[in-house]
């Protein structure tokens, strides 16, 4: 799983800006005694951290922690970057809220580059009035986390679904289940749970069952293997079962299948 910064809000603003890079500009390599803040606003560069490259471009965000060494590196075509930035230190006192976010970059969706970018411009307005609050300062930098974080949530949660989704493609003709899936990824069982629910809308064992008869559609019009070798080959080691499972999803057997739809498969072949 990827590593995480925790970071107690409302944070200690320190400063921040908006910086437009020219043609051929690298970033500094240097390590700084407060945690940065890139939000990407276009462009792209590369930036590697603690060792980690990444090559960061419009609509991502990227969180440089505190006393990690950093420092910039040329990708190809690469375009001039514009990127809103904020230096800033942990929030004091017990009664403050623990963010979790990740380190590595944050896709943000438009609304949330909107939302984020606007925080960026209430605080800069802010921070250069000559009165200017510096505990709002704190607040508005603390709500441009909270909304990182929604965002890294999701661009996480979006990943492990995607990852489960393809392991379940690639072993769902196995005996496969929860268990196996939250050792394969690292995840407890109840979380990929949630996940699977959310993306697929059935259950697990029903979502298994759609892939391998489709599987079992495919090899019985295109196939002359038995009904036992194509029950063996979608994962069923008992034939009796495969049928009855078939004619619950398909409304008919497996051979009454092949026998309806077979000659129309080899005339449209």
């Amino acid at each position: 799983m990827e590593e995480g910064l925790t970071i107690r809000i409302p944070a200690r603003f320190a400063s921040a800006g908006q910086f437009l890079a020219q043609p051929g500009w690298t970033h500094p390599k240097r390590v700084l005694d407060t945690t940065v803040l890139i939000v990407v606003e276009g462009g792209r560069f590369g930036l590697s951290v603690d060792g980690r490259a990444h090559v960061l471009e419009a609509n991502q965000a990227l969180l440089l922690p505190a006393g990690l060494a950093h420092g910039g590196f040329h990708c190809d075509d690469e375009a001039p970057a514009r990127y809103y930035w904020a230096h800033f230190e942990q929030g004091q006192g017990a009664g403050g809220q623990a963010l979790q976010l990740g380190l590595g970059p944050v896709e943000l969706t438009d609304i949330a580059f909107s939302r984020i970018a606007n925080g960026f411009h209430q605080l800069l307005n802010e921070n250069s009035l000559p009165s200017g609050d510096g505990l709002l300062c704190d607040y508005m930098l603390s709500l441009i986390l909270l909304e990182l974080q929604r965002e890294g949530r999701q661009t996480q949660k979006s990943a492990v679904t995607s990852r489960m989704l393809e392991y379940i493609r690639l072993h769902c003709y196995e005996k496969l289940t929860l268990q196996d899936l939250s050792r394969a990824l690292g995840y407890s069982e109840d979380y990929l749970s949630r996940l699977f629910h959310e993306s697929a809308r059935c259950s697990f064992r029903s979502y298994i069952h759609q892939l391998r008869l489709a599987r079992a559609k495919r090899e019985l019009l295109g196939s002359v293997k038995s009904i036992q070798q194509i029950a063996e080959s979608c994962g069923y080691s008992n034939a009796k079962f495969f049928s009855t499972v078939f004619l619950k999803q398909e409304g008919v057997t497996p051979s009454a299948y092949r026998n309806l739809y077979g000659g129309l498969h080899q005339n449209n072949a």
